[in-house]
């Protein structure tokens, strides 16, 4: 009786497990799913800050019992915007520290007629003579010094928007980056499941999902890229 081919039966077994994991459903995206929902079951927090950005509330949203996954997206790829945004906001910032420095000093070389101008406008009274010319810039100043307030508040709004994300992927609390030095993309796919959910009171119901993933990469960190985990940023009632 003849051996079977090692190498023969090596493939058909490498091939029955590709089968069988398909079949499964998920792979990495079954993995990160089921720690979600499971971190979410035991509200554990500290589990969740390293893997999503959103909840699944227990409370609101119920325990999620069983799952499949019925698609999974092709990942999209678009480049990080961290670095050109951090130096718009150092850009900003050191403008908006230019003019307040600027209006710091015509402040103080016109202490005593501006202290007249604002007593002057508590009173609602008219302002005259040099005075009035004095109030017209001052009044330039405080305006501009809104402006230059919206414009730094918006730079580090646009700044920080996108920062959590890329540190959850990314950040090695063993050897941590600057994030802020690189360039790289932000991979992106929908998770599509269909589970059991039970709410806090009543029987469980079968519901769908659109999970969004996201994974960062940092190009040539110490000469290479550094690949992020995949992390939960959104999730959405499929109907």
């Amino acid at each position: 009786m003849s051996r079977p081919n090692s190498k023969l039966w090596l493939i058909v077994s490498v091939l029955l497990l590709a089968v069988i994991a398909v079949a499964c459903g998920g792979g990495e995206e079954k993995t990160l799913l089921n720690k979600y929902f499971m971190a979410s079951k035991m509200n554990d927090n500290l589990t969740l800050a390293n893997i999503a950005t959103v909840s699944f509330d227990p409370k609101a949203d119920g325990q999620m019992q069983t799952f499949s996954i019925v698609s999974v997206s092709e990942p999209t790829r678009e480049p990080l915007t961290v670095k050109e945004l951090d130096a718009e906001l150092k850009k900003v910032a050191a403008e908006e520290k230019t003019f307040s420095e600027t209006k710091m000093k015509y402040q103080d070389d016109h202490s005593a007629e501006i202290e007249r101008i604002v007593k002057a406008e508590q009173k609602n009274q008219p302002v005259k003579g040099k005075d009035a010319e004095i109030q017209k810039e001052w009044t330039k100043f405080r305006d501009d010094a809104k402006v230059w307030s919206g414009k730094l508040s918006d730079a580090r709004k646009k700044a920080n928007a996108g920062r959590p994300i890329i540190e959850i992927s990314i950040q090695d609390q063993r050897n941590p980056i600057d994030i802020v030095a690189f360039d790289g993309e932000i991979l992106t796919k929908v998770v599509t499941i269909e589970g059991k959910v039970k709410p806090e009171t009543g029987d469980a119901v079968t519901k769908k999902f659109a999970l969004t993933l996201q994974q960062v990469i940092l190009k040539n960190v110490n000469g290479k890229d550094r690949e992020g985990r995949w992390v939960i940023t959104d999730r959405k009632d499929v109907q």
